[in-house]
């Protein structure tokens, strides 16, 4: 080999030693397999997607480019096996002490807590009856219908509630309509798109049903790097303002509609919340979260 030869390789190698091995992109972009879809409403998905892609945008500078791919919309339970196994590498759910079991959580709620703050549903012609519900007892006397896998259908079942299991989302509306159950109930941040788009329901105005709950996005145990970058890019968004804003741009009109703060509050507990759940972390919540759920229990 000549000396101009050997000087080049040594170079070469000396380059491949020193680059930083967070940038470094052996098998080109990293590929993130995702199941965000919950089969429910096409601006949930596309809010979730892109606060996924802003915390993955956020740290191409330190850990590099990224593709993502979409997988089949499956249910939650599904989804979770898949997580465990590897199949998927990324879903998102409300959090559980066994979906933390299967999985690794990244600890920051992507709806600031108002997953937790379920909006009731009923049918246009019942909503002068239902919205009479004054206590927490009147509204455990209903037959309320919740998804079976989803963690609401545990917490209110532990609280006492009168629940019909659903076997997916689309079954309420003719549940409701055939009177099988007096109400369904959802998130504030997701309830109107999907009650607009039936003229026979209406979400009502006056109570709501509320317990601690998170919301994160969930890794595969064999992808622990790409659970660190996201709580890196978590890190970077809380402290440049960007998700606070996507976040107000995105749900902030329905959070005006639904006038949270003017309702009766029904809170239930919710002993499946992991203790690893950071409450007291004030950036992480909505102001009513923190005010009328986590001081009233004492968190």
């Amino acid at each position: 080999m000549s000396t101009l030869a050997r000087r080049a390789l040594f170079s070469l190698l000396g380059s491949a030693v020193l680059a930083p091995p967070s940038l470094a992109q052996e098998d080109g972009p990293l590929v993130v397999r995702h199941a965000l879809s919950q089969g429910q409403n096409a601006k949930v998905l596309s809010y979730e997607q892109v606060v996924l892609q802003l915390l993955l945008d956020k740290t191409v500078p330190s850990h590099g480019p990224y593709r993502l791919e979409a997988s089949e919309v499956v249910s939650q339970n599904r989804a979770f096996l898949q997580i465990q196994s590897g199949e998927i590498d990324l879903i998102s759910a409300m959090t559980s002490a066994a979906r933390e079991r299967q999985s690794l959580p990244v600890r920051v709620c992507l709806y600031r807590g108002l997953m937790g703050v379920r909006l009731p549903i009923a049918l246009h012609s019942r909503v002068a009856e239902l919205e009479a519900i004054s206590s927490t007892a009147q509204a455990q006397a209903l037959r309320t219908g919740q998804v079976a896998d989803w963690p609401d259908t545990q917490i209110l079942a532990a609280a006492g509630w009168r629940l019909e299991r659903l076997p997916r989302l689309a079954t309420f509306v003719e549940m409701l309509r055939r009177r099988r159950v007096d109400l369904f109930a959802l998130g504030a941040t997701e309830v109107y798109p999907i009650v607009d788009a039936q003229p026979d329901l209406r979400v009502l105005e006056r109570w709501l049903i509320a317990y601690p709950a998170a919301f994160y996005f969930f890794v595969s145990p064999q992808k622990p790097a790409l659970a660190e970058r996201l709580r890196k890019g978590w890190d970077l968004v809380l402290a440049d303002g960007s998700f606070l804003a996507l976040f107000e741009r995105t749900v902030g009109t329905q959070l005006t509609r639904a006038r949270l703060a003017e309702r009766l509050w029904l809170r239930v507990p919710n002993p499946d919340l992991p203790n690893e759940t950071p409450l007291l972390d004030t950036r992480l919540w909505h102001p009513l979260v923190r005010s009328r759920l986590h001081q009233a229990e004492g968190r």
